[in-house]
């Protein structure tokens, strides 16, 4: 995998379009928190994969108050936002530098992982690299942990294409109204042609659903599912075992 075009600039961006940009990102937020396998006074450790802005993080922490955090992401700007925004956790968090298809971030988490939870990143990988990578996260997992993912889905075919690609544009429209009160993000969401479906780029390598539920599958997890899915977006993962 070649170094992702993604500069500190996109990333600035992202974080202040990055809600609207995403469809139903409140709802997102919501369902993984409520998958997590943990009680809300429970220990333990989650990671993000790709933390960004950390609001998934910064949620987690707020849910469960004795878990702790590893934030991982490329980009100094998103990990400067994260550090930011994370202040009130302090000592219950650790941000670290990664490159997302490199295999030594995940060597170097040594210590048993309850969850982890990524959101818009593992669709940079293509099939073989995702595959490796649910292996690997099963292996570092506490025993009773679960990876939970949100992401682009790739579609199955060309009608699929254009359903994806009109619904999302028409959800960034309505976030675009409902949370800023007009327009002006959408417009620019497609200035930016940031909809994939309509103007793809090598580096966007989203999968099929049925994909990653046999992936996961083969790597281990149980209760392999799609929990939540709106304009080309979903919520996936799975568990090491059904209680």
């Amino acid at each position: 995998m070649t170094d992702l075009p993604w500069s500190e600039a996109d990333s600035q961006h992202f974080i202040e379009a990055g809600r609207v940009y995403t469809p139903g990102r409140d709802e997102i937020l919501e369902v993984i928190l409520d998958l997590i396998p943990a009680e809300r006074g429970e220990e333990f450790l989650a990671v993000e994969v790709g933390v960004g802005a950390g609001w998934l993080s910064r949620a987690i922490l707020d849910r469960f108050p004795r878990s702790r955090i590893i934030g991982l992401d490329g980009s100094p700007i998103m990990l400067s936002e994260t550090a930011a925004n994370l202040g009130p956790f302090a000592g219950r968090h650790e941000l670290r530098q990664f490159r997302l298809e490199e295999r030594s971030w995940r060597e170097a988490l040594t210590e048993p992982v309850r969850c982890f939870v990524s959101s818009l990143v593992v669709h940079h990988l293509d099939g073989p690299g995702k595959q490796v990578l649910y292996r690997d996260l099963h292996e570092r997992l506490d025993g009773s942990g679960a990876v939970l993912i949100a992401d682009l889905i790739a579609p199955a075919g060309e009608w699929e294409r254009r359903y994806l690609a009109n619904t999302w544009d028409h959800a960034v429209e309505r976030e675009s109204r409902v949370l800023t009160g007009g327009t002006k993000l959408y417009r620019q969401f497609l200035d930016d042609q940031w909809n994939l479906y309509r103007y793809p780029d090598p580096v966007d390598i989203p999968s099929t659903i049925p994909e990653h539920l046999a992936w996961l599958s083969a790597a281990g997890f149980v209760g392999v599912n799609v929990f939540w899915e709106r304009a080309a977006h979903a919520v996936y993962g799975g568990y090491q075992r059904l209680e």
